[in-house]
């Protein structure tokens, strides 16, 4: 609805003599009335039960490495109708980013998600920056066919002609909970989607000042509401900063930066330090008083790992007066594991598409086998196993094979957890369709790129913000100590740094030799980037660029498949012939199922030199993957049925040949990229 409409709409509500819309409502004078609201965000996908080594924050909010798997919409959506049956006035707000991040999304665009969140009774959404990965007229169509629920940007401006999406997006909505009026504005990201910059966009859409547009919003509706909620998708530090230039705010839920606040924030708006701000005051308070209140901040996570659950009391702040604030709250991140059960609804409306995806993706097969975690962030800050292994398989894949590679840290989305690694684990680690391309760069541009790395790494605490291949560098963070750069840099002129700089390259090799301003390099790089994702406009505007259509996902998976399986892969009869308790003399014959006696047949040994010594875990690890394949199961007086009996032998053949993800194989911090803290 266009702002014009909604306003005047809104006008109509309130002018027409004969309409009261608080007829049949309780009286709520003079008492406390609580409020659950139900809130989830940056799902990402996540709508099947997924694996996950369970990190020590996640471990303290109760989600336990025994209970996996974890998340997955069904058991998501029994917690929240559980958690809503037994609350007087609820609320259900999700705060975006529900598209991207699983198989699912690659195969249906959305289509599953917005038909989950449905079922799952949503009451009001804020867009995220990830609902437009396949752009705007994906979304677009998946709002309108499958979502059921008001989706909410208030910061967004559509161009003229309006493209689809804008007749699809609200800048708030009303709800009225038993007598009590509550509305949310919803706030859309734009610090993450950088096309929303340069003018004339292809979305359609320009970014609006999201305190300005809150309080402009928050002033309109506070006649017609008792409690003001602000459903956001601007990251916490965006949230932050809103609640500290807007008056009026009761409930901030948030969205982006895939954290849980457990206990919420908690901010009491001091109206004297604003009123002595004279911008704030000017820009903020013309039109109305600062109302001193206290201002509840809520993330609840990402992944589908838990439901958050905010109890909050709300009162009236004078006797007879319309003005309600929050009295008191209490939080609760509930985990979504394996002892929640699922809603049949949505389980079922799910499987059709889990049909179709084993029948085109093959999800479960194994590609290689990680001893330990892979990790997509380096210890030092600089360059990390799985950025090495990703960046790697970029320079080498055939038909590329170029001077350098260089990928943007974060489009690497996970680590790569011990255990096995199938098909469906480097969808998470890759869920974008990014492709390989090809560009030739000179010296001086290839300067440029890695100054761009340094400012951006410094922009983020010093984390670097690209993984390399071919290549080694040294990055500042902090202000640039030119002295430090080669004299060549500063002599020529060429390059634009300044010792005001927030970041700069140090040094550049480049197949072990010093960069040359003069020479020219060959570059593979995801399209992304190339495009100018995230800010690489020196690589936007370079016009040699050849986009190979390989996909980024695929080299990965082609270049762990080449290397050698976890173990000595000597021969052997016995497990002592590995001389190591960490291997195992595997053969399929270990593990034979005898028809005759309806048993599983554990030999202990091979047939003479007849096995190979591989890693012991791989064995049961891999052998735990297929047994989930089993229909028939074990039993109290049979530890092992005819299935898991063969499943385990399978498992054995396949260690023997599968690729070990490790340092043999190029997963390992080299010191390529090395980040100096300012």
């Amino acid at each position: 609805m266009s702002d014009l409409r909604k306003l005047a709409a809104a006008l109509l509500i309130i002018a027409l003599p004969g309409c009261n819309i608080t007829s049949n409502q309780p009286d709520l004078e003079g008492l406390d009335v609580r409020v659950t609201f139900i809130h989830t965000s940056d799902i990402h996908s996540r709508l099947l039960p997924y694996k996950l080594k369970v990190p020590l924050t996640d471990q303290n909010l109760g989600l336990l490495d025994e209970n996996a798997p974890f998340g997955g919409a069904a058991r998501m959506s029994h917690i929240i109708h559980r958690e809503r049956e037994h609350a007087d006035r609820s609320l259900y707000v999700e705060t975006g980013d529900v598209f991207q991040g699983a198989p699912i999304f690659n195969l249906f665009h959305g289509e599953a998600e917005f038909k989950a969140l449905s079922l799952m009774g949503v009451d009001v959404m804020a867009i995220g920056n990830h609902e437009f990965d396949q752009g705007e007229p994906n979304i677009a169509d998946k709002i309108a066919r499958y979502a059921s629920f008001p989706i909410l940007a208030a910061n967004y401006k559509f161009t003229q002609p309006p493209p689809p999406l804008a007749d699809l997006l609200n800048d708030y909505e009303i709800f009225n909970l038993k007598g009590l009026r509550i509305g949310v504005i919803g706030l859309a990201n734009t610090s993450s989607m950088s096309t929303l910059i340069g003018a004339g966009n292809k979305l359609g859409i320009t970014p609006l000042h999201p305190a300005e547009t809150t309080q402009f919003l928050i002033d309109f509706i506070q006649p017609m509401v008792d409690v003001i909620v602000v459903a956001s998708h601007l990251g916490m530090t965006g949230d932050e900063w809103l609640i500290r230039n807007t008056s009026g705010i009761d409930v901030l839920l948030g969205g982006h930066h895939h954290i849980v606040l457990s206990p919420p924030k908690s901010t009491i708006l001091d109206c004297q330090t604003h009123l002595m701000d004279p911008q704030w005051r000017e820009r903020f308070l013309l039109n109305h008083m600062c109302t001193p209140r206290e201002v509840v901040l809520v993330h609840s996570g990402a992944f589908a790992k838990y439901v958050g659950r905010l109890d909050a009391v709300f009162a009236q702040k004078d006797p007879g007066g319309s003005d309600w604030e929050v009295k008191s709250y209490k939080y609760k991140a509930i985990p979504v594991d394996s002892t929640i059960p699922e809603d049949d609804r949505v389980k079922e409306m799910l499987e059709p598409y889990v049909d179709k995806m084993n029948q085109v993706m093959q999800l479960d097969l194994v590609l290689g086998y990680a001893p330990i975690k892979v990790t997509r962030f380096g210890s030092q800050g600089g360059d990390s196993e799985l950025g090495n292994l990703v960046s790697d398989s970029m320079r080498l894949r055939k038909g590329v094979e170029t001077d350098f590679a260089l990928t943007n840290t974060l489009g690497i989305r996970t680590d790569i957890s011990p255990g096995p690694v199938t098909v469906d684990d480097m969808y998470n680690v890759f869920p974008f369709e990014n492709t390989l391309t090809t560009m030739y760069l000179s010296g001086s541009e290839v300067v440029e790129l890695f100054d761009y790395v340094a400012r951006r790494t410094a922009s983020r605490g010093c984390k670097a913000q690209a993984q390399i291949s071919g290549a080694r560098a040294v990055l500042q963070c902090g202000r640039c100590d030119l002295d430090a750069r080669p004299a060549e840099w500063q002599a020529q002129g060429q390059i634009a740094v300044t010792e005001d700089a927030e970041g700069c390259a140090l040094s550049i090799e480049i197949l072990g030799q010093p960069v040359s301003l003069d020479g020219q390099y060959q570059l593979a790089a995801n399209n992304y980037i190339a495009k100018g994702g995230s800010g690489f406009n020196v690589l936007k505007r370079n016009t040699t660029q050849i986009d190979t259509g390989i996909p980024q996902r695929e080299a990965l998976m082609d270049h762990m498949r080449q290397g050698g399986p976890c173990g000595s892969r000597s021969a052997c009869t016995r497990d002592a012939d590995c001389g190591n308790d960490d291997y195992a003399c595997g053969c399929e014959e270990r593990s034979e199922w005898n028809a005759v006696t309806g048993t599983c047949d554990r030999a202990m040994e091979c047939p003479l030199g007849g096995g190979m010594c591989v890693l012991a875990s791989c064995i049961d690890d891999v052998g735990d993957l297929f047994v989930e394949d089993c229909v028939d199961v074990a039993s109290e007086f049979e530890p092992y049925s005819r299935c898991q009996c063969e499943q385990r032998a399978r498992a054995m053949a396949q260690c023997d040949m599968t690729a070990c993800i490790d340092d043999t194989n190029g997963a390992v911090e080299d010191g390529r990229l090395q980040v100096i803290p300012p």
